[in-house]
């Protein structure tokens, strides 16, 4: 059953996908009034759709599809109001073509292309369509208040547009008939919720009603007169721009045509002037001028503009009046000769203001950081917030690289004292990264990737700095997208691998587990080691399907050697921070025990300090995961942040001393204690220890002395393949005493 409130949305995009993205970003279940609409975009705020208007989506595949639904959607009487359109939908119509089409069919229905690149400039695709204020570009990935404020943005400018046709049409038809006769249309002046006058073609006025002396509040006196200039005379005095509405009413005089005027008058009203030949037995004998009060609705238009071009939290430029400033600044040097910057600022460590003090705090320290870099831009500069806690400054009229220098040195100024949050200080700074016009770039998205590439490399400097653009970031970007793509590739074509290394029990040195440790098969380097690829993998997020890869086959493995006779015996998966924190780690670890069959007492998890500090919910999932039944370490304990307060709260297991303490037994007193300390602490909590990287009968030795429990390290085997282990397992060689 479809809504005959609703508006008609067109999508139109080859992915599955980008349909069910928009349901989901516009889907309503109530509709909303025009009232609520403007109250929820520019009042209140939402923490969900409930305010938007009811909308009716239909989805195409190709172009093709999507015109057949336009030309139905005619026939049918129902309009659609807006239609995004992708740019690209191979093997079909591209999107300029298909709104070609469209437009053919439906000239008033609102375009947005949605694009995550452009085979077209912004020149390139008005040169295809023709200025309009009906198209919008909408970059992917987009965020669901971005396509929910063009949304509500667009079909409300379609469905006022649309009143406005139907009141002029309905105008029309009114104004014919009051011609038919002199008390007719007297009455209807009357009775008319407009300001209307009537003048002949001398300059006269002939008619008018009492609405458009109260409109424009016009002295009795001057309309008595009937003289149409003394009534000019006086408007002159009330509107921001009178000889330009004038000089074209004199125009207009004695003309068959229809034109419409907006009168901006000094108090901040707005009218709409609709004027029309006043004709008698086909004769035109002078003009007939309707005056219309607009001012709420233009002034909802601006609002709503303002909206899709400015961010909602600092009323900054957003990304789309950004990308339209950057084209004219790229378009105004042009014609100039000149220069200018792009400066992309990123806050240092802004995530830890959100972890640790909210978002709400974020937000309101976002506004404070956002009001000062306003005190330091120009009027030809512009100051865009792109998202989160990213800035962008283009900076024009470029003399001196020194100018640049300057200006940067007084933003980040700005941030040298404290800001104020919850009644706290706290110090922030910034990287700037800065791309100059032309030498950088002389495309908007150029320009722009060579800033943040800047930004980047500041931000490698530990922050409160700047850089600027140089052809080794692109190299360096570069190299980091092709690694990128190529663990990508890894993961889809299976090039990963496990080895494992025993930990021995030091007092029988007898083999009672195995850590699991990760390699890269890579196809051009050869076999690469976790310190080459792990921190990329954590950087992108893929570290959660490889740490995922690894868990189940390390658990397929361990179940397999039980299976074949050999002695059961513990595996060790390194959990990674990222993984840590999900919210389904402990069903996901449950699903991997159920699918392997592996007994829980089998697996072992392990844990870096840092893990530990990085979660407040830290004690909460450990008792989860031990109630599954595995065995949880701490990895590399001691070379972390202090956690010894957290080692009685939580239900662990063993520690795991870093082998860098091991490595120097015995010749420094320093390593000596930390590993009698360490040993001493897990004994008093009845800890199990493991001591990693022992490489020396000396290091064996030592340890023994301490009654440590287990080692791991060269000394009694490398990392093995499970061919090699499941060999020594078979064959066990003890070491020569």
């Amino acid at each position: 059953m479809t809504d005959e409130n609703a508006f008609r949305i067109l999508v139109i995009d080859d992915s599955p996908n980008i349909h069910r993205d928009f349901i989901k970003i516009l889907k309503t279940s109530s509709s909303s009034k025009l009232d609520k609409l403007s109250e929820s975009l520019f009042g209140t705020t939402s923490d969900d759709n409930k305010y938007l208007p009811k909308f009716e989506i239909d989805l195409a595949s190709q172009g093709q599809e999507g015109v057949k639904l336009v030309q139905k959607s005619i026939e049918q009487g129902r309009a659609y109001s807006l239609a995004f359109v992708d740019i690209r939908m191979p093997p079909g119509w591209d999107g300029i073509e298909t709104i070609k089409k469209i437009w053919k069919l439906d000239k008033n229905i609102q375009i947005v292309i949605c694009t995550a690149y452009s085979d077209y400039s912004w020149e390139s695709t008005v040169s295809h369509l023709g200025k309009t204020d009906s198209l919008l570009i909408l970059k992917k990935p987009f965020d669901n208040v971005s396509v929910r404020q063009l949304a509500c943005a667009l079909t409300t400018k379609w469905k006022l547009a649309e009143e406005s046709r139907q009141y002029t049409a309905k105008l029309k038809q009114t104004v014919e008939d009051r011609t038919l006769s002199l008390s007719l249309v007297k009455s209807t002046l009357e009775s008319s919720s407009d300001g209307i006058l009537v003048v002949n073609l001398d300059g006269m006025i002939i008619d008018y009603n009492q609405k458009i002396i109260n409109m424009l509040e016009i002295p009795q006196s001057v309309i008595d007169t009937k003289i149409q200039d003394n009534l000019f005379d006086f408007l002159s005095k009330k509107i921001t721009d009178p000889d330009k509405f004038f000089s074209h009413m004199k125009e207009m005089n004695g003309l068959d045509e229809i034109s419409i005027d907006m009168l901006n008058f000094k108090d901040g009203k707005i009218l709409e002037c609709y004027s029309q030949p006043h004709k008698l037995n086909n004769k035109t004998i002078g003009r007939i001028l309707d005056f219309r009060d607009v001012t709420k609705r233009i002034r909802l238009e601006m609002e709503l503009q303002h909206q899709a071009t400015h961010d909602t939290l600092t009323g900054l430029a957003n990304r789309v009046k950004l990308l339209d400033r950057l084209r004219v600044a790229i378009k105004t040097s042009e014609e100039t000769d000149s220069k200018f910057a792009v400066l992309f600022l990123d806050l240092d460590r802004f995530k830890l203001v959100n972890d640790s003090m909210s978002h709400a705090a974020g937000d309101e320290l976002l506004k404070t950081a956002a009001d000062r870099l306003k005190t330091m831009i120009r009027t030809e500069d512009t100051l865009a917030r792109l998202g989160g806690d990213e800035f962008v400054i283009i900076f024009m009229n470029i003399v001196k690289i020194e100018n640049v220098e300057n200006k940067i040195r007084q933003l980040l100024d700005v941030f040298s004292e404290p800001f104020e949050v919850n009644f706290r200080n706290v110090t922030l700074t910034a990287s700037v990264g800065v791309s100059m016009y032309p030498k950088d770039g002389t495309s908007v998205n150029s320009l722009l990737r060579s800033a943040d590439a800047a930004m980047y490399r500041a931000k490698a400097t530990k922050g409160n700095a700047f850089e600027f653009y140089t052809v080794d970031m692109s190299m360096a970007s570069l190299a980091e997208l092709e690694q990128e793509s190529g663990l990508r590739a890894a993961i889809a074509n299976n090039e990963f691998f496990l080895c494992y290394q025993p930990q021995i029990d030091l007092s029988t040195e007898k083999l009672v587990a195995v850590e699991a440790l990760i390699r890269w098969k890579h196809p051009e380097k050869g076999v690469l080691l976790p310190m080459d690829f792990i921190p990329l993998a954590e950087e992108t997020g893929l570290i959660n399907q490889i740490g995922l890869w690894v868990l189940r086959s390390a658990c397929y493995q361990n179940k397999a050697w039980q299976d074949a006779g050999f002695p059961p015996m513990r595996v060790a998966v390194n959990v990674s921070s990222q993984q840590f924190m999900q919210q389904n780690l402990v069903s996901t670890i449950q699903s991997v025990l159920d699918e392997t069959k592996l007994d829980p007492k089998y697996l072992e998890l392990e844990l870096t300090e840092n893990v530990i500090l990085s979660s407040p919910e830290i004690i909460k999932t450990v008792s989860e995961l031990k109630n599954l039944g595995v065995s949880i370490a701490i990895d590399d304990f001691g070379t972390g942040y202090s956690s010894l307060s957290y080692l009685h709260r939580i239900p662990l297991d063993r520690l795991k001393i870093d082998g860098s303490f091991i490595r120097h037994i015995q010749s420094t007193t320093d390593d000596d204690a930390i590993i009698r300390a360490v040993i001493a602490i897990a004994q008093n909590l009845n800890l199990d220890v493991v001591a990693e990287g022992v490489e020396t009968k000396a290091q064996l030795n030592f340890l023994k002395q301490l009654d440590c429990g287990d080692g791991q390290g060269y000394y009694f085997n490398k990392p093995l393949t499970s061919q090699e282990l499941e060999e020594i397992m078979r064959n066990p060689k003890p070491k020569e005493k």
